[in-house]
């Protein structure tokens, strides 16, 4: 009976670990060559992984991203495996670690992004001392490149003269402000990709008696030193060297992050106050999508919850 119960749970390890690397390889290889659909793709792409370790144990998502990074691979080459190992392994095997130990939603976000950053940190410094290039000046050749595909994509397309010009104008500019803040982007990438398999998390693989520890995403709320850090980065904007200027921006792109975040915690817990909470919450993310102000809005409700304290019923006193 016993050997029958082990054939049946091997069995079963088998087929999710198969079934995990297919769809892990899926989603990464639409990340690489489908790019619209490779913004969301790419975010997904370690869920497999996850939902593997979380309900089959670790040895079988180990299975799962070395599998997956093999057939990257074999596929398309060493590079792409090691940008899926780069990109999905910390997420993949640490998050759902962290989350077994008992660590909350915002600190198995924040645990999982540094591991991540340091192995990014790592892996560039390992490839600087084995190929003896600068990283930073091949990501602004490559940025550039892109730079001049578009402009060659948009000459031949039937743009030209001053519209052209103007054009092209706006995307050096772009391409400039890329350049000193994509250490910023891929901070915000990686605590996008942790939070979306978090998400995954919560919704597709907790069961009713698990242990797992969440938390209420309204209660969110950034330690309040972390004001006294925004203040100063803003100041340091006003200095007119780059090497102050430049690391100082990027760490406002990551606190704008951070402060959109509790932003859409107080505004997701005013609306849970309301009769239709449904559709105002669906207009909510309507309106983000399709108005990108509206996110420097609810960034600037998070700096000032600090002080409004704005989740917080009132009392009405009696007249």
């Amino acid at each position: 009976m016993n050997d029958k119960l082990q054939i049946g749970t091997t069995a079963a390890r088998l087929t999710a670990a198969g079934i995990g690397v297919l769809i892990s390889f899926i989603l990464f290889s639409a990340a690489l060559f489908i790019p619209p659909a490779g913004i969301v793709s790419c975010l997904l792409a370690p869920f497999p992984t996850v939902f593997v370790r979380l309900r089959h144990g670790r040895l079988t998502a180990v299975m799962v991203t070395l599998a997956a990074a093999a057939l990257l691979a074999a596929v398309f080459g060493m590079r792409a495996s090691t940008l899926y190992l780069l990109q999905c392994t910390v997420i993949a095997l640490v998050m759902p670690e962290l989350l077994t130990r008992g660590f909350g939603s915002s600190r198995t976000i924040a645990w999982t992004t540094a591991a991540n950053l340091v192995v990014f940190l790592l892996a560039g410094l390992a490839y600087v001392l084995i190929s003896g290039q600068n990283i930073h000046l091949q990501a602004t050749r490559e940025i550039n490149a892109s730079l001049a595909q578009a402009i060659d994509f948009y000459g031949k397309s039937g743009i030209e003269g001053d519209d052209l010009a103007v054009m092209k104008q706006s995307m050096v500019m772009a391409a400039d402000l890329l350049i000193r803040v994509y250490p910023a982007l891929i901070t915000v990438t990686l605590i996008a990709m942790t939070s979306v398999n978090l998400i995954l998390v919560r919704r597709f693989v907790i069961r009713p008696d698990s242990d797992l520890k969440f938390g209420d995403f309204r209660q969110f709320k950034n330690p309040e030193w972390l004001v006294w850090l925004l203040i100063a980065a803003g100041f340091s904007m006003l200095a007119g060297n780059e090497i102050i200027t430049t690391p100082a921006l990027n760490l406002l792109v990551v606190l704008a992050l951070l402060y959109f975040i509790q932003g859409l915690a107080v505004v997701s817990t005013i609306i849970a106050r309301q009769s239709f909470a449904g559709i105002l919450r669906l207009g909510l993310y309507m309106m983000l999508l399709f108005q990108p102000y509206m996110a420097a809005l609810v960034a600037a409700l998070g700096i000032f919850d600090l002080w409004g304290d704005f989740r917080t019923p009132r009392k009405q006193e009696n007249l």
